[in-house]
Protein backbone atom coordinates (compact mmCIF):
# COMPACT_ATOMS: atom_id res chain seq x y z
CA UNK A 1 0.00 0.00 0.00
CA UNK A 2 3.21 2.29 1.22
CA UNK A 3 5.04 1.75 -2.47
CA UNK A 4 1.41 2.43 -4.37
CA UNK A 5 0.54 5.49 -2.73
CA UNK A 6 4.10 6.65 -3.11
CA UNK A 7 3.61 5.74 -7.13
CA UNK A 8 0.97 7.78 -7.56
CA UNK A 9 2.48 11.14 -5.38
CA UNK A 10 5.20 10.46 -7.98
CA UNK A 11 2.85 10.21 -10.97
CA UNK A 12 1.43 13.63 -9.80
CA UNK A 13 4.44 15.35 -9.21
CA UNK A 14 5.99 14.38 -12.47
CA UNK A 15 2.90 15.47 -14.38
CA UNK A 16 2.78 18.78 -12.45
CA UNK A 17 6.38 19.39 -13.10
CA UNK A 18 5.65 18.88 -17.18
CA UNK A 19 2.75 21.57 -16.46
CA UNK A 20 5.08 24.32 -15.87
CA UNK A 21 8.24 23.37 -17.32
CA UNK A 22 10.17 20.02 -16.36
CA UNK A 23 13.19 21.60 -17.82
CA UNK A 24 13.10 25.02 -16.54
CA UNK A 25 15.50 27.41 -17.84
CA UNK A 26 14.89 26.78 -21.55
CA UNK A 27 10.88 26.64 -21.44
CA UNK A 28 9.70 28.49 -18.65
CA UNK A 29 6.46 30.71 -18.98
CA UNK A 30 7.58 33.89 -17.10
CA UNK A 31 10.69 33.58 -19.52
CA UNK A 32 8.38 34.13 -22.21
CA UNK A 33 5.52 36.11 -20.88
CA UNK A 34 7.23 38.52 -18.99
CA UNK A 35 6.42 41.60 -20.84
CA UNK A 36 7.50 40.30 -24.63
CA UNK A 37 3.96 38.93 -25.87
CA UNK A 38 2.88 42.68 -26.07
CA UNK A 39 5.31 43.84 -28.11
CA UNK A 40 5.41 43.43 -31.43
CA UNK A 41 8.21 40.56 -32.56
CA UNK A 42 10.87 40.82 -34.88
CA UNK A 43 12.68 37.16 -34.23
CA UNK A 44 11.09 34.46 -36.16
CA UNK A 45 11.67 30.51 -35.22
CA UNK A 46 11.81 27.98 -37.96
CA UNK A 47 8.00 25.69 -37.12
CA UNK A 48 7.95 23.41 -39.76
CA UNK A 49 5.95 21.23 -37.77
CA UNK A 50 3.20 24.07 -36.88
CA UNK A 51 -0.07 21.81 -37.26
CA UNK A 52 1.51 19.26 -34.77
CA UNK A 53 2.73 21.52 -32.47
CA UNK A 54 -0.80 23.98 -33.13
CA UNK A 55 -2.53 19.99 -31.58
CA UNK A 56 0.02 19.67 -28.90
CA UNK A 57 -0.61 23.35 -27.86
CA UNK A 58 -4.24 22.97 -27.51
CA UNK A 59 -3.57 20.09 -25.42
CA UNK A 60 -1.49 21.48 -22.69
CA UNK A 61 -3.60 24.03 -22.69
CA UNK A 62 -6.71 22.36 -21.81
CA UNK A 63 -3.72 20.90 -18.80
CA UNK A 64 -3.28 24.26 -17.58
CA UNK A 65 -7.17 24.79 -17.27
CA UNK A 66 -7.79 21.32 -15.57
CA UNK A 67 -4.92 20.73 -13.48
CA UNK A 68 -2.69 24.05 -12.99
CA UNK A 69 -5.03 26.83 -12.58
CA UNK A 70 -7.07 25.31 -10.03
CA UNK A 71 -4.03 24.83 -7.61
CA UNK A 72 -2.44 27.33 -8.28
CA UNK A 73 -5.91 29.23 -7.39
CA UNK A 74 -6.17 27.18 -3.91
CA UNK A 75 -2.26 27.38 -3.04
CA UNK A 76 -2.27 31.18 -3.23
CA UNK A 77 -5.09 31.47 -1.25
CA UNK A 78 -3.85 29.80 1.61
CA UNK A 79 -0.19 30.98 1.03
CA UNK A 80 1.19 34.13 2.59
CA UNK A 81 2.67 36.44 -0.12
CA UNK A 82 5.86 36.84 2.15
CA UNK A 83 6.53 32.86 2.28
CA UNK A 84 5.94 32.34 -1.39
CA UNK A 85 8.59 34.87 -2.18
CA UNK A 86 10.89 33.47 0.33
CA UNK A 87 10.55 29.94 -1.22
CA UNK A 88 10.77 31.20 -5.19
CA UNK A 89 14.18 32.97 -3.94
CA UNK A 90 15.45 29.88 -2.62
CA UNK A 91 15.30 27.74 -5.27
CA UNK A 92 16.30 30.89 -7.43
CA UNK A 93 19.20 30.72 -5.49
CA UNK A 94 19.78 26.76 -6.25
CA UNK A 95 20.16 27.48 -9.77
CA UNK A 96 23.24 29.09 -9.43
CA UNK A 97 25.24 26.07 -11.11
CA UNK A 98 23.25 26.58 -14.00
CA UNK A 99 23.76 30.35 -14.66
CA UNK A 100 27.18 30.02 -13.98
CA UNK A 101 28.22 26.94 -15.80
CA UNK A 102 26.16 29.15 -18.75
CA UNK A 103 28.62 32.65 -17.94
CA UNK A 104 32.15 30.53 -17.62
CA UNK A 105 31.06 28.78 -21.42
CA UNK A 106 30.58 31.86 -22.93
CA UNK A 107 33.80 33.41 -21.07
CA UNK A 108 32.19 35.55 -19.00
CA UNK A 109 34.14 35.14 -16.28
CA UNK A 110 33.61 38.48 -14.61
CA UNK A 111 30.08 37.45 -14.40
CA UNK A 112 30.67 33.81 -13.68
CA UNK A 113 31.99 35.58 -10.66
CA UNK A 114 29.57 38.00 -9.68
CA UNK A 115 27.52 35.05 -9.48
CA UNK A 116 29.11 32.97 -6.82
CA UNK A 117 29.06 36.42 -4.88
CA UNK A 118 25.61 36.49 -5.36
CA UNK A 119 25.41 32.30 -4.23
CA UNK A 120 27.34 32.83 -1.33
CA UNK A 121 25.87 36.16 0.08
CA UNK A 122 22.46 34.69 -0.56
CA UNK A 123 23.07 31.77 0.93
CA UNK A 124 24.80 32.74 4.07
CA UNK A 125 23.18 36.25 4.99
CA UNK A 126 20.36 35.26 3.18
CA UNK A 127 19.52 32.51 5.37
CA UNK A 128 19.57 29.77 2.57
CA UNK A 129 18.17 32.36 -0.31
CA UNK A 130 15.42 32.67 1.36
CA UNK A 131 16.27 36.45 0.78
CA UNK A 132 18.03 37.92 -1.45
CA UNK A 133 20.57 40.74 0.44
CA UNK A 134 22.77 40.71 -3.06
CA UNK A 135 19.76 42.76 -4.60
CA UNK A 136 21.08 46.11 -2.45
CA UNK A 137 24.60 45.50 -4.52
CA UNK A 138 24.70 47.21 -7.92
CA UNK A 139 28.30 45.25 -8.17
CA UNK A 140 26.62 41.79 -8.32
CA UNK A 141 23.49 42.69 -10.38
CA UNK A 142 23.91 39.79 -13.89
CA UNK A 143 21.72 38.65 -16.44
CA UNK A 144 20.67 35.40 -15.92
CA UNK A 145 22.43 32.79 -18.53
CA UNK A 146 22.25 29.10 -19.31
CA UNK A 147 23.72 26.93 -21.62
CA UNK A 148 20.89 27.15 -24.54
CA UNK A 149 22.27 30.92 -24.72
CA UNK A 150 26.07 30.04 -24.92
CA UNK A 151 24.89 27.73 -27.59
CA UNK A 152 23.23 30.20 -28.99
CA UNK A 153 26.23 32.94 -28.62
CA UNK A 154 28.39 29.96 -30.47
CA UNK A 155 27.01 30.40 -33.64
CA UNK A 156 24.39 27.25 -33.07
CA UNK A 157 20.83 28.12 -34.24
CA UNK A 158 17.65 27.07 -32.96
CA UNK A 159 17.41 24.59 -35.60
CA UNK A 160 13.34 24.16 -35.04
CA UNK A 161 10.41 25.38 -32.88
CA UNK A 162 8.66 22.65 -31.04
CA UNK A 163 6.10 21.88 -28.50
CA UNK A 164 5.88 19.41 -26.02
CA UNK A 165 3.51 17.86 -24.66
CA UNK A 166 2.98 19.10 -20.66
CA UNK A 167 6.21 20.68 -20.81
CA UNK A 168 5.27 23.49 -23.46
CA UNK A 169 7.28 25.52 -26.33
CA UNK A 170 11.13 24.83 -27.16
CA UNK A 171 13.63 24.45 -29.46
CA UNK A 172 15.81 21.94 -30.73
CA UNK A 173 18.74 23.56 -29.89
CA UNK A 174 17.68 24.54 -26.28
CA UNK A 175 15.97 21.33 -25.69
CA UNK A 176 19.72 19.77 -26.02
CA UNK A 177 20.86 22.23 -23.43
CA UNK A 178 18.71 21.54 -21.07
CA UNK A 179 20.01 18.45 -20.10
CA UNK A 180 23.35 20.18 -19.77
CA UNK A 181 21.17 22.40 -17.24
CA UNK A 182 19.90 20.02 -15.59
CA UNK A 183 23.56 17.85 -15.20
CA UNK A 184 24.52 21.03 -13.37
CA UNK A 185 21.32 21.23 -11.16
CA UNK A 186 21.12 19.78 -7.37
CA UNK A 187 17.89 18.67 -7.62
CA UNK A 188 17.14 16.83 -11.04
CA UNK A 189 17.93 12.89 -11.63
CA UNK A 190 20.07 10.96 -12.43
CA UNK A 191 22.68 14.17 -11.64
CA UNK A 192 21.24 15.10 -8.05
CA UNK A 193 23.25 15.74 -5.53
CA UNK A 194 20.24 14.47 -3.24
CA UNK A 195 20.33 10.65 -2.28
CA UNK A 196 16.73 10.09 -1.24
CA UNK A 197 14.36 10.34 -3.93
CA UNK A 198 11.64 11.16 -1.62
CA UNK A 199 13.12 14.02 -0.54
CA UNK A 200 13.88 15.12 -4.38
CA UNK A 201 10.37 14.27 -5.13
CA UNK A 202 9.17 16.77 -1.95
CA UNK A 203 11.85 19.90 -2.70
CA UNK A 204 10.13 18.85 -6.50
CA UNK A 205 6.86 19.53 -5.93
CA UNK A 206 7.06 22.46 -3.67
CA UNK A 207 8.67 24.63 -6.19
CA UNK A 208 6.80 23.45 -8.69
CA UNK A 209 3.58 24.65 -6.48
CA UNK A 210 4.76 28.02 -5.39
CA UNK A 211 5.79 28.98 -9.09
CA UNK A 212 2.02 27.95 -10.67
CA UNK A 213 0.30 30.95 -9.46
CA UNK A 214 2.43 33.55 -11.27
CA UNK A 215 3.11 31.24 -14.42
CA UNK A 216 -0.78 31.29 -14.63
CA UNK A 217 -1.86 34.64 -14.25
CA UNK A 218 0.86 35.24 -16.89
CA UNK A 219 -0.21 32.39 -19.38
CA UNK A 220 -3.88 34.22 -18.70
CA UNK A 221 -3.01 37.77 -19.36
CA UNK A 222 -1.27 36.08 -22.28
CA UNK A 223 -4.74 34.18 -23.70
CA UNK A 224 -6.91 37.48 -23.41
CA UNK A 225 -4.48 39.57 -25.19
CA UNK A 226 -3.63 37.88 -27.98
CA UNK A 227 -5.85 36.34 -31.19
CA UNK A 228 -3.42 33.66 -32.02
CA UNK A 229 -2.32 32.58 -28.68
CA UNK A 230 -0.13 29.67 -30.78
CA UNK A 231 1.65 32.57 -32.70
CA UNK A 232 2.11 34.71 -29.33
CA UNK A 233 3.82 32.03 -27.36
CA UNK A 234 6.07 31.31 -30.88
CA UNK A 235 7.32 34.98 -31.25
CA UNK A 236 7.59 35.77 -27.54
CA UNK A 237 9.73 32.46 -27.36
CA UNK A 238 12.20 33.51 -30.07
CA UNK A 239 12.06 37.12 -29.33
CA UNK A 240 13.26 36.31 -25.72
CA UNK A 241 15.64 33.72 -26.66
CA UNK A 242 17.02 36.16 -29.08
CA UNK A 243 17.46 39.31 -26.40
CA UNK A 244 18.90 36.80 -23.73
CA UNK A 245 21.57 36.14 -26.23
CA UNK A 246 22.03 39.90 -27.11
CA UNK A 247 22.58 40.95 -23.36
Amino acid sequence: MKSRRYSGILILATALSATVGAQEDGIDLDDLFNDDFEEQSTVSINDPFEKVNRAIFNFNDGVYDKVARPLARSYSNVMPDRVERGLANAFRNLKFPSRFTGNVLQARFGQAGKETGKFVLNTTVGLGGLFRPSDRFDSLQTSNEDIGQAFGTWGIGHGFYVIIPFMGPTSLRDFVADFGDDAVDPIPTPWSQIDDSQDRLIIRVVDITNRLPALMELYDSMRRSSIDPYSSVRDAYAQRRAREEAR
